[in-house]
């Protein structure tokens, strides 16, 4: 009997413990919200600064082991012109809170690692949602159940729901999506792996056709955090199966294989990144053309400049966005043109490098490649000469071109297959005359040179020196060569390029 009553007397003082303790972990989680809506608020401001929308919270209903509150995206009246919101419009995020230490949600998962809370989070349906959950029919298009330590950080399992939609001519089939995520309490950590097995949308163009586009095996992972220069730095990997695009049922083109992988990193000063593509296989109306790879790095990127650029291009692509149909796509070029020249001086303090090694092109007869790596100088810093305003700017390039003339041939007799007009004998002799005819007029203005086969050419620049495939001679001289200036007046053009002062790449003008 006595020990009945002390395993009663544990329970009840175990249970008033879990009691007090999930009332103060809400309590707790109510005065945190304003943080969040603030770190939030924080990356809209930084990353999207004309959007013109803001986070808000409200209808907190907090109970003893669970609280309900609604989080709002809506129109930010502080900012001026256009917005991604109308005023009045709200995205809703319904949000259920299991309180800790002990979350009964994440206790049903027999995870007994105390927590502060355990969030269920939906899509509200509001009148500016309207027709996406037409599409979902009503549901909501996706679900995240999260896990919030009590320092701040969160862990996340999101699951975006399939779709099978049809409306006239058009239609959507898309199998789900899971994302696993883990942010850090400023968010300015993020740990991210996603996944989806396929998405299929078809619709008809202006000639009544049938067009298709089909995703198979998506899969993203990401390892990244802001940097001093309130840019993202990290790792992130991108890799999908197959695409495909088809007209009336008949396959038009398919890429297999497609993966893309970055390194972003900093110094105290620049920024240091790699990019590589890697397409496994193009097949086009069946016939495989064959696979390619790129690779791009570089370094000693300013990163105060580069923070400068990003943010100049995040406004002009939301100006973009919010301008929709209305966009005048030769202005959006020009302007983005003037954010580059704007910038370019500030982006070359560091004396930045940048090379290709490779980008190439592989089909069953060969490979093709080419490399090129550029060492660049602030034109700020260079001494007052006589050198071309080019000179001043570039230090050293290499480059070196190499295709196997059977590759070539390969290449385009199968594009000249697809047309159908010719034999397969037929446009396999067309298409060794065109390489042989392209090899003999490189040769004939000193651009490329023909050995066993293969139609090479090299570059190297240094110190107002040229080496093209062993021949040297000055930039003014390379210019001249080739006419880049104007036909019979190159000469006098590569002489006025001598006389150009030592000075900063100057501002875009002013609109």
């Amino acid at each position: 009997m006595k020990k009945s009553l002390v395993a009663v007397s544990v329970i009840v003082v175990l249970g008033a413990a879990w009691t007090g303790a999930s009332w103060y972990t809400g309590k707790l989680i109510e005065q945190r919200m304003g943080e969040l809506v603030n770190n939030a608020n924080g990356q809209i401001r930084t990353l999207l600064p004309k959007a013109g929308v803001k986070f808000a919270y409200t209808d907190y209903q907090r109970g003893l082991f669970r609280s309900q509150v609604r989080y709002v995206l809506q129109a930010d009246s502080s900012v001026a012109g256009e917005k991604a919101l109308k005023d009045g419009d709200e995205v809703v995020f319904i949000e259920t809170i299991d309180h800790g230490p002990f979350p009964l949600a994440q206790l049903k998962k027999f995870n007994l690692i105390p927590s502060m809370a355990s969030v269920h989070t939906e899509l509200a349906n509001t009148p500016a949602l309207k027709k996406l959950f037409e599409v979902t029919k009503g549901q909501s298009p996706f679900t995240a159940d999260s896990r919030i330590s009590y320092g701040g950080d969160t862990s996340s399992a999101i699951t975006f729901i399939p779709i099978d939609y049809q409306q006239n001519a058009t239609s959507v089939k898309f199998s789900g999506a899971k994302i696993d995520a883990d942010v850090s309490r400023d968010m300015r950590d993020v740990k991210m792996s996603g996944s989806s097995d396929s998405l299929v949308v078809a619709s008809k163009n202006q000639w009544d056709q049938v067009e298709q586009f089909t995703l198979q095996g998506l899969s993203v992972k990401s390892d990244s955090k802001t940097g001093k220069f309130d840019l993202s730095i990290g790792e992130q990997q991108l890799g999908i199966k197959q695409i495909g695009f088809s007209l009336e049922g008949k396959d038009i083109a398919t890429l297999v294989g497609f993966n893309l992988n970055t390194q972003l990193g900093e110094t105290d000063k620049d920024l240091n990144g790699k990019l590589t593509y890697t397409l496994d296989a193009l097949k086009v109306q069946g016939n495989d053309f064959g696979s390619g790879k790129l690779a791009f790095t570089f370094a000693n990127l300013d990163g105060q400049s580069l923070k400068q650029f990003a943010s100049a291009y995040n406004q002009q692509v939301m100006k973009a966005v919010q301008a929709g149909e209305n966009l005048d796509p030769e202005a959006y070029q020009q302007q983005m043109t003037e954010i580059l020249l704007a910038n370019l001086p500030g982006l070359l303090k560091g004396n930045p490098t940048v090379s290709i090694a490779p980008l190439s092109w592989k089909n069953a007869k060969g490979e093709s490649t080419f490399t090129l790596n550029v060492a660049l100088a602030d034109p700020a810093q260079a001494k007052a000469t006589n050198q071309p305003l080019l000179a001043q700017s570039v230090k050293k390039v290499d480059a070196a071109l190499t295709i196997p003339m059977p590759m070539a041939v390969e290449l385009i007799s199968q594009v000249a297959r697809l047309q159908g007009h010719y034999s397969q004998e037929e446009t396999q002799k067309s298409a060794q005359q065109q390489v042989q005819g392209m090899a003999a007029m490189g040769q004939m203005f000193k651009l490329t040179t023909t050995k066993d086969d293969v139609i090479s050419s090299s570059f190297q620049y240094a110190d107002n020196q040229v080496d093209l495939n062993g021949q040297k001679m000055s930039l003014q001289e390379f210019v001249g060569l080739f006419g880049m200036f104007g036909g019979p007046d190159a000469e006098d053009d590569s002489n006025e390029l001598e006389t150009v002062p030592a000075t900063p790449v100057p501002d875009a003008p002013a609109k």
